[in-house]
């Protein structure tokens, strides 16, 4: 095993698909190993388990993951492994060790002989040692130092920030101790097409409104108008951002930014160039209500991911007029409970009122053996093609997530294929094209296949539903980005 096939194992386990990484270090004959980088990998893998197990798992759990720790100590001078070790024994309710082992990082760290790292990862892991030491005070100003040396790796910020959270919530201490050195949030943005050609008073408004967020990122498509003044003054604050557009991005262009006039097109070209990622889906030719829609989730989902990833908040923001229809999406954002910034603009061009192309979104599961036709969604269409494919359509992600699992739960060798797909018109569901078919004959026993980055909508219609990036394979349609979710496999 090499150091390139651990890193990949860490990185999907950074990624948060802890059941993936798991059976890849598995079935790579890793479990028994005595090399100091698998052991260390080993216990971060056992760790991760532990704090999704059940109760009555949870304890053995960190117990093998700390002797892991522990023997990985053993063969190197590392703080890295010994930390972890020391972290371990608190949160299994051995104060003593913990404290114990607290204090031989703070020596193996005052000594200078110890393995190489960052000036970052050093002042971090002090910060942790000394709050399982209970002096609180010591380890925020090491804590401060270590971030003011590198203030913009917000992934390690948030790896140390979820370890001492842990520690604070079992003292009984408040878990915002630490707040103040939070990553910047992640904001979803949405607005309304059309400014008035004096558009003075909306950058005000909108400035204010991002001074209070601050945002890190931000995540949404660039409609001209309010889209494209939130992207221009977020990324003018040093925001990285992130562009979803709900159909190809011709498409958009045309139909959603240089119809409103060439200066919206300019801009919009040099937004789209200066992005960090473009989300744009070649198969959707037609703007409609579905597509803006399904884009709309696609984003929240991209935003709260990026948050999660960051240990930051997940932050709407919504530039609009003072009446209208609610957004559909909008009222998922509240139903999770996230923050939503509401910017009411004072003056605003009124709506256009072209209409959109016909189009619905319907969720479609596919399968080489059999679906379950019971569980708590119940399938709108069920069929079987020509070539043996299970077939069904849904209105709700909701529903066909429940079938998804429960078919699993009954066949736990079949693999599945899911796929949100804007349907023009009311007409069935054309079940041979799109991507379904092509998934779900080489999705993998006890998983379901879906579209990357369609997966990401479900993050905002549910956490428990969280898939994750797995790569690329390749389809008639090109390189499809995937991801999978191992709903069955035992952590």
């Amino acid at each position: 095993m090499t150091l390139a096939a651990l890193g990949q194992i860490r990185t999907i386990a950074r990624g948060g698909d802890i059941v993936r990484a798991w059976r890849m270090f598995c079935a790579a004959g890793l479990l028994d190993r005595d090399d100091p980088d698998v052991l260390s990998l080993k216990g971060r893998l056992l760790k991760d388990r532990a704090l999704r197990a059940e109760p009555t798992a949870r304890a053995s759990l960190l117990d093998q993951a700390r002797q892991a720790y522990l023997q990985a100590a053993v063969r190197r001078r590392a703080t890295y492994p010994l930390i972890n070790a020391a972290t371990l024994a608190f949160l299994n309710g051995r104060a003593d060790e913990a404290e114990r082992l607290a204090r031989d990082v703070l020596a193996l760290l005052e000594s200078g002989d110890h393995e190489a790292e960052t000036r970052y990862w050093l002042g971090a892991t002090a910060a942790e040692a000394l709050l399982l030491l209970g002096d609180m005070a010591a380890s925020r100003k090491a804590l401060e130092q270590a971030v003011l040396i590198a203030p913009e790796a917000w992934e390690d910020h948030a790896a140390t920030l979820r370890q001492l959270q842990q520690i604070l919530a079992l003292r009984g201490l408040s878990v915002g101790y630490f707040d103040h050195l939070r990553p910047p949030p992640s904001l979803y943005f949405c607005g309304v097409i059309g400014l008035p050609e004096q558009e003075d008073g909306a950058r005000a408004q909108i400035e204010e409104a991002l001074d209070r967020i601050r945002p890190g990122s931000v995540f949404g498509a660039l409609a001209a108008g309010a889209d494209i003044l939130v992207a221009e003054r977020a990324v003018a604050r040093g925001a990285q951002l992130h562009v979803v557009l709900p159909t190809a991005l011709d498409v958009f262009r045309d139909r959603s930014v240089s119809r409103y006039g060439a200066h919206w097109a300019q801009r919009f070209d040099r937004l789209v160039e200066m992005a960090d990622s473009l989300e744009a889906p070649d198969m959707i030719g037609c703007l409609s209500e579905a597509a803006i829609a399904k884009g709309a989730e696609i984003a929240m989902g991209l935003a709260i991911r990026k948050a999660d990833a960051l240990s930051a908040q997940a932050v709407a923001l919504h530039v609009g007029r003072k009446a209208g229809v609610e957004f559909a999406p909008k009222s998922l954002w509240r139903q999770r409970g996230l923050p939503l910034h509401n910017v009411v603009l004072d003056q605003c061009a009124p709506p256009s009122t072209e209409p959109l192309a016909c189009a619905v979104n319907r969720i479609m599961l596919a399968s080489l053996v059999p679906l379950s036709t019971g569980g708590e969604g119940q399938m709108s269409l069920a069929q079987t093609t020509k070539d043996g494919l299970f077939f069904a359509e849904f209105d709700s992600l909701a529903s066909a997530m429940a079938v998804a699992e429960e078919s699993l739960k009954i066949r736990p060798d079949m693999g599945l294929a899911l796929e949100y797909r804007t349907c023009s018109g009311q007409d069935v569901v054309d079940i041979q094209g799109g991507l379904a078919p092509i998934l779900a004959r080489v999705a993998p026993a006890g998983s379901i296949w879906a579209p990357w980055p369609q997966a990401a909508a479900l993050d905002v219609h549910g956490r428990e539903w969280r898939f994750e990036f797995a790569g690329e394979i390749q389809t008639p349609y090109g390189d499809c980005p995937i991801a999978q979710r191992f709903p069955l496999f035992p952590l």
